[in-house]
């Protein structure tokens, strides 16, 4: 179906939530609560987004959410209110409602849930069953139509026993949505207006809602820090699965954790208490071993990153090199067959290939005032407890003795050893 638009609510004031930033701007993965239900709407509606807002939140919203209409609810009425709001900016006839801090939710959802909409073209609803329907609004049916949602407080004996539960979710037909909105009543306990009454309204009309099913954890919503850490094990154990599946062996993958973009290539090794940030790419053959943490890097094919390496955004590992323990690197390009064994910093440099950086090397590339770059040649070695004073250019088969300081240029072919006369007394 074409021309949908989507409304993401996001006005809620999150006061479950301890935090001192919306809670829509948590990262999950590396990535804003709501960009997850964002970049699953633009899926279906592409540009044709409206966000309801409050006051607080619309500035951070709106530099994370690109090519959206913002609207800000002002005053906090219920959810029958903030949809309201947001009439006038939806410009096609059906239009779905998600919720921003529902992050889990897939295209595929969504999709299936277009198809049950066409068959009867007014509303349509996405449900869950669960065990523990404790909390959550109970999905009465009749002759397989929904007849009403009763939340928690309002739940009679039989109905609490109901498993089918309201995820909130539903694609509608605006012409008949706000001819019915309009009569939904405030709570009298609330004072809000809360759009599960649109159900029975329908139902009393002879326009019953029909529904999909889809899995508790899709639907799993993010109110307080404990959901947060619930939402969270539940996105990494499905990017795990998605791993596993291409071929990567994840050892212990309760240990470790991957950023939401992240790239890993099949017969790639992930040891246990890696973390793999955003922007990470690993091709195939490479082992990330123990304790390892990588941001914004390429990993090459057949390389070995840690155990308890630290790779920074920026950086190129090129094939079949060695990055090992407790080695930092920085914005930095690692030529082919490059070894960088243990302890070292190298930050803002181009290293060649077949270069051999020993125990205890820095590169000095900060004075205080600005960053400056180290080039390494080809095949070149650089002795242990080496400190490299940037900018400086160190050209192919060079080799430098244990313990020099390096403030000049030094050309191809050449062995360079700078320390002071040992003398004992």
């Amino acid at each position: 179906m074409k021309n949908i638009t989507t409304v993401i609510l996001a006005a809620g004031r999150s006061t479950r939530f301890i935090s001192s930033k919306s809670k829509l701007t948590h990262e999950l993965a590396g990535y804003p609560i709501i960009s997850h239900v964002f970049d699953t709407a633009k899926k279906i509606s592409e540009k044709n987004i409206v966000v309801v807002c409050n006051k607080d939140n619309y500035a951070e919203l709106k530099n994370i959410l690109i090519g959206c209409k913002l609207v800000i609810q002002k005053n906090q009425k219920g959810t029958a209110d903030a949809i309201e709001i947001a009439k006038q900016h939806i410009k096609t006839e059906n239009f779905i409602i998600l919720f921003g801090d529902v992050p889990l939710i897939t295209g595929k959802s969504l999709k299936k849930l277009i198809r049950i909409f066409k068959k009867n073209n007014t509303g349509s609803m996405i449900a869950f069953k669960t065990h523990k329907p404790k909390g959550y609004g109970r999905v009465v049916l009749n002759n397989n139509k929904v007849t009403k949602v009763v939340e928690e407080i309002n739940t009679s004996a039989k109905e609490k026993i109901i498993q089918l539960c309201n995820s909130g979710i539903m694609l509608v037909k605006k012409s008949i949505f706000y001819k019915n909105l309009k009569l939904i009543k405030f709570n009298k306990k609330k004072n809000e207006r809360y759009l599960t009454d649109i159900f029975e309204i329908y139902f009393k009309k002879n326009i019953p809602f029909s529904f999909v099913v889809s899995s508790e954890d899709e639907m799993s919503g993010v109110n307080n820090l404990t959901d947060f850490n619930k939402v969270d094990s539940l996105l990494q154990n499905r990017l795990v699965n998605k791993f596993l599946e291409k071929g990567v062996l994840i050892k212990r993958p309760e240990t470790s954790y991957f950023g939401f973009n992240t790239k890993i290539a099949k017969k790639v090794v992930i040891e246990s208490n890696v973390v793999v940030r955003n922007n990470v790419s690993i091709k195939s053959g490479s082992i990330i071993k123990s304790y390892s943490d990588l941001d914004g890097v390429l990993v090459d094919e057949n390389c070995s990153i840690g155990p308890h390496a630290r790779i920074r955004p920026h950086s190129i590992i090129n094939k079949n090199s060695k990055i090992g323990n407790y080695v930092e690197i920085k914005n930095s390009s690692i030529g082919k067959n490059t070894s960088i064994s243990h302890l070292t910093y190298i930050g803002d440099s181009k290293i060649g290939n077949k270069v051999n950086i020993g125990a205890g090397c820095i590169t000095c590339n900060y004075d205080g005032v600005k960053k400056s770059k180290t080039i390494i040649g080809d095949n070149s070695f650089i002795g242990s407890n080496t400190s490299l004073i940037a900018p400086v250019k160190i050209g192919n088969n060079v080799k430098i003795g244990a313990g020099s300081v390096i403030n000049r240029d030094i050309s191809s072919n050449k062995l360079a050893i700078r320390r002071s006369k040992l003398k004992i007394y």
